[in-house]
């Protein structure tokens, strides 16, 4: 089936959780809808939780149907649907979460997680956020731009989790009306690579040849050996030197929306 975008995503273990013989905690999914509307949904398992793969994978999973079910049904007209829609599917995931802990006798608190979601239509870009992941977005006037903003605790190196007795009153929505040309969703482990500190910009260097291979992998219709090759590139001494996190990273590109940042 063609669509409009070109995607590709990975998760790696990291080396932290390789030594503690711990498994990567990021998940993530991405679908492409029938007129042309990308969904992500990525998920941060908190590495003090001991279940916390299970639910990053839960929330993903439940996020991802419950935002496709609801596109494929209607699209949204105005920004509050919109709004709505995003917060049932944070409440839908959440609800995922609690019954995953009743099902495996555990409190809720073993499977917490982040949880970033975006729909990307032709004509719009909608995120929402829970905990510390970032969406980097360029449109049609060449400039990336991070369009998220890490949500920190009350201590430092905290966030929020889905699990959260409160979660859903932290759940950050964007509706931002313009089309977008590039997408880049990731987990916390990849911002210091990714961002520039303090302001959070994204740091050309990653990005430009991240799209760039993106753009001439894709298309041959070798979706499989490209996310290969992405998770070869996180989970190589490069980028592993200078994090030791779990990393995940979605990347989409629309025909013909290259980003040239020379």
């Amino acid at each position: 089936m063609e669509t409009d975008w070109q995607v590709i995503g990975a998760a790696v273990q990291g080396l932290s959780h390789q030594k503690q013989g711990l498994p990567c905690q990021d998940a993530l999914e991405y679908r492409c809808l029938p007129g042309g509307a990308l969904l992500v949904a990525l998920a941060d398992g908190a590495g003090s939780a001991a279940r916390s793969e299970l639910g990053a994978h839960a929330a993903v999973q439940a996020a991802m149907d419950s935002l496709a079910s609801s596109l494929e049904q209607s699209q949204p007209a105005e920004c509050c649907d919109w709004v709505e829609l995003l917060w049932k599917t944070f409440e839908n995931a959440r609800a995922a979460l609690i019954q995953l802990a009743e099902e495996q006798d555990e409190p809720l608190a073993a499977f917490a997680t982040t949880l970033t979601c975006l729909a990307a239509t032709p004509e719009q870009l909608i995120v929402g956020q829970l905990g510390d992941g970032a969406v980097v977005a360029r449109g049609a006037d060449g400039v990336l731009n991070t369009v998220t903003t890490s949500q920190r605790g009350e201590y430092a190196n905290e966030t929020y989790f889905l699990t959260q007795e409160q979660a859903l009153e932290q759940v950050a929505i964007q509706v931002i009306d313009l089309p977008m040309q590039a997408l880049a969703v990731m987990s916390d482990g990849l911002t210091r690579l990714a961002l520039k500190r303090p302001t959070n910009e994204p740091h050309l260097p990653f990005f430009t040849p991240l799209f760039a291979f993106v753009e001439a992998w894709v298309p041959s219709n070798d979706g499989v050996r490209a996310s290969e090759a992405l998770e070869a590139f996180l989970a190589s001494p490069r980028v592993c030197e200078r994090t030791d996190d779990d990393k995940a990273l979605v990347l989409a590109l629309r025909p013909g929306g290259e980003v040239d940042c020379s």
